[in-house]
């Protein structure tokens, strides 16, 4: 996926010839120069901005739409990660985290949050958010053949076994969240980012998030219009599973006051790092962001009419900027390391939340210039409460609510047997 310096040579030879530099540069005053440096930089931009994604279609082999319908789950996942780790990596974290701040506005989903005080408690909310996140990352960052993804999986089943069971959390709630994964980030991805997804890009998630559905046993016939007579590829069911979201939501998202509590514990952690003088301000912002329907049931105020004007400027002029000023990324984004060869446990280059879960204590985590503007600002390094951050890293059995670590070891295990058996790494229509 990187570039190398002869990519950028050939781009920039087919703008300017390679000989008529001695003379540009011998000749040229400093203003004559600037210009066409600007000029060849844009043309240098635009020629490698959107080869990525056109090589990546081409080593796929998915050249128009009739092609989609043999899409797999291995595709599938490499697209994905495609689109987190070099191409939109900001926005598609924003998409996902947006979307299950979402789905917190239907009140069954709010309701089970607040009884088990895993999102409101103001500690054990802090690891809640952080495993949620590492948990999905398990399945969605590594390969479906791998160990990692089958016990992401099998692991998400367990701790949502127990309220299944007992019928507090429905398939229709299961079904909502699992649309915002196949939404969310195509649409801020066509609203926010340089560029839509192209067809390939987004019947991927569909691909992907179907099997997934398929591996939690989530029940499509009765909900989704075509589930009878089946999908033809990815986009028609990320079209079928959306256009459902959106019935649901009408029913679904009403005022709340019960949604109304997780929305006040989850703006704090979206603007944590913003400076108390402009928290206000931007946490107007972020409720621009979330839609009237979303911000209704939040029973949140319309937001202010400077707040939305700044942050759709502010979106506009990244997009253009992205797309036309900068190159592409020359180095993947990597948030998760691989499991400790003696331990087996799993840390991250990155944390997914606002403090250092699962982050090794190295010397430049700690102490490099981003660890100094954390702790100038007052926040927590890599090292600090290491009884809770837990440096050394996690196994798969740690993650989920503090009293349910270490418990479903063996039906974790038995899940993930089914769920390879199940070939649920190809194509899933």
């Amino acid at each position: 996926m990187n570039f190398s310096l002869p990519d950028i040579r050939t781009a920039t030879a087919t703008i300017i010839p390679p000989k008529q530099f001695p003379d540009m540069l011998t000749s040229a005053s400093l203003k004559q120069l600037i210009i066409p440096a600007g000029l060849l930089y844009v043309g240098v931009c635009r020629a490698l901005r959107f080869r990525r994604e056109h090589g990546l279609r081409k080593r796929l082999g998915y050249p128009d739409r009739a092609s989609l319908a043999r899409m797999t789950v291995v595709d599938a996942q490499q697209i994905i990660k495609f689109m987190t780790s070099w191409e939109m990596p900001l926005l598609q974290f924003l998409a996902l985290e947006f979307g299950l701040f979402k789905t917190y506005g239907v009140e069954s989903i709010s309701r089970l949050l607040l009884a088990t005080g895993n999102l409101t408690d103001p500690v054990r909310s802090l690891k809640r958010f952080e495993d949620t996140a590492a948990l999905i990352g398990e399945f969605m960052m590594n390969p479906p053949t791998t160990e990692r993804a089958a016990n992401g999986i099998a692991r998400m089943n367990f701790l949502h076994s127990k309220y299944v069971k007992d019928g507090t959390i429905s398939n229709a709630d299961l079904l909502y969240t699992l649309s915002v994964f196949v939404t969310e980030p195509p649409r801020f991805a066509r609203m926010y980012d340089f560029r839509a997804m192209n067809d390939m890009e987004y019947c991927a998630y569909g691909v992907f998030w179907k099997s997934v559905g398929d591996a939690m046993g989530i029940e499509y016939k009765g909900y989704l219009s075509r589930a009878e007579s089946g999908w033809r590829d990815g986009v028609e069911f990320a079209d079928d599973i959306a256009a459902w979201a959106k019935s649901y939501e009408v029913i679904a998202m009403k005022p709340s006051v019960v949604c109304a509590k997780p929305a006040k514990a989850l703006l704090p952690m979206i603007t944590y790092w913003t400076p108390w003088f402009a928290k206000p301000f931007v946490t107007e912002m972020v409720i621009s962001l979330l839609g009237e329907r979303v911000r209704d049931a939040f029973m949140l105020h319309e937001p202010d009419i400077t707040a939305v004007a700044v942050i759709y400027s502010l979106i506009a002029i990244r997009r253009f900027v992205v797309r036309h000023l900068t190159l592409p990324r020359f180095f993947e984004f990597k948030r998760i390391r691989d499991p400790d060869p003696k331990t087996g446990r799993m840390t991250q280059h990155v944390p997914y939340g606002n403090f250092p879960f699962y982050v090794q204590p190295t010397l430049w985590n700690r102490w490099g210039p981003v660890a100094w503007a954390i702790w100038l600002y007052g926040g927590k390094v890599p090292g600090d409460e290491p009884e809770k951050h837990m440096p050394q890293g996690y196994l798969i059995s740690d993650l989920g609510p503090q009293n349910r670590m270490g418990q479903g070891i063996e039906e974790v295990e038995a899940g993930a047997r089914r769920i390879k058996n199940s070939g649920w790494a190809g194509c899933p229509f």
